[in-house]
């Protein structure tokens, strides 16, 4: 039992063992589930989640949040599309729509972290004010109908029948995580997040590192409402609306901790994959949609708990191996003036 109890502490064991359980009971449900089709469109749905679930988890590991990811994904798929319209070429369009994610996350990131305002206050605004610009250049403008192969092949293209925006999404998350393991700026993050005093006083510029790490999650929010947009080919008002509940959800659900710290990339990706496949199991079965919005809801609930205990747990069972010191014999006279 023990045994057990320590192998489900380790982060990210416990949701990929659901995952396997859960795809093995849709796969007997539904034998459409592991289809070729399927899998390739449940990796497409899975791409804006996993990306935007990403860059969250640099702002949970630096022991802030970040509200506004949905809404500045609907905001750069709205800019891009914009942009698509106007003719600009599909490249400029691509950097117009990262850029104004990166944009969102400067504003957060100096609010922040710059005049020290709470990040829920904050991202939780400029998430407001990114889906009342989107729903002002919808009502503007009608953001469909765009003829473009080249824009649409980011979303609908394959390089040797693996879907274009798959193999987008695993270089940069590749990328993101290896940033976060093997490189100066990661541990700092994870310093930052694990105890922001003691990393001041090692030097570590606490501000600083919050300020980039909401400009990497707007920036790569920003690239998640591109691929979005490509694979609409329309961008709706409060498009990305409920996004940032399903990124938070990924991440705890891959045992990144909301207090900062404790976490990987890989770990969220599992757990959008987790959510994603979950709603596409639920579909499939003829399940109520609505339902998928109660089930993340419990989900963030039950990993938060079971966090807490398996905490509980292997602080117990760290206080049960520590044995007292022997007192040290006291020193004679003799002992304590000899020179």
């Amino acid at each position: 039992m023990a045994r057990i109890l320590r192998s489900l502490s380790v982060d990210g064991v416990t949701v990929t063992i659901a995952f396997v359980i859960m795809v093995a009971y849709f796969a007997i449900a539904s034998p459409f589930f592991l289809s070729g089709e399927n899998i390739r469109n449940l990796l497409v749905e899975a791409t804006p989640i996993a990306l935007i679930a990403a860059g969250l988890t640099y702002v949970l590991l630096a022991g802030g949040i970040d509200l506004s990811v949905g809404g500045v994904l609907g905001l750069s798929a709205g800019v891009a599309y914009w942009g698509l319209l106007q003719g600009l070429p599909v490249g400029v369009v691509v950097l117009l729509g990262i850029t104004v994610g990166a944009v969102v996350g400067v504003v957060n990131g100096l609010v922040i972290s710059g005049l020290g305002v709470n990040d829920f206050i904050v991202t939780l605004a400029t998430m407001s004010m990114s889906f009342g610009l989107l729903a002002v250049l919808a009502s503007s403008v009608t953001l469909a109908g765009a003829a473009s192969e080249e824009f649409s092949e980011i979303a609908r293209g394959a390089i040797f029948a693996v879907p274009t925006p798959v193999i987008i999404a695993v270089v940069l998350l590749a990328l993101l995580e290896v940033i976060l393991i093997k490189t100066p700026f990661g541990r700092r993050v994870y310093a930052g997040g694990m105890n922001p005093r003691a990393a001041e006083l090692a030097g570590v510029p606490v501000r600083r590192v919050r300020f980039e790490v909401y400009v990497i999650s707007g920036a790569v929010a920003g690239l998640a409402g591109v691929i979005q947009a490509s694979r609409l080919n329309s961008v709706q008002d409060g498009l990305g609306s409920g996004y940032e509940l399903t990124a938070i959800a990924a991440a705890v659900l891959g045992g990144v901790s909301l207090t900062g710290g404790r976490g990987s990339v890989w770990r969220t990706v599992v757990g959008a994959l987790f959510l994603v496949s979950l709603s596409r199991g639920l579909q499939l079965l003829g399940v109520d949609p609505l339902w998928f919005t109660i089930v993340t809801g419990l989900s963030i609930i039950a990993a938060i708990a079971f966090d807490r205990i398996m905490q509980r747990v292997a602080a117990s069972r760290a206080t049960s191996r520590e044995t007292p010191a022997a007192p040290m014999p006291p020193a004679s006279v003799s002992e304590m003036t000899r020179v």
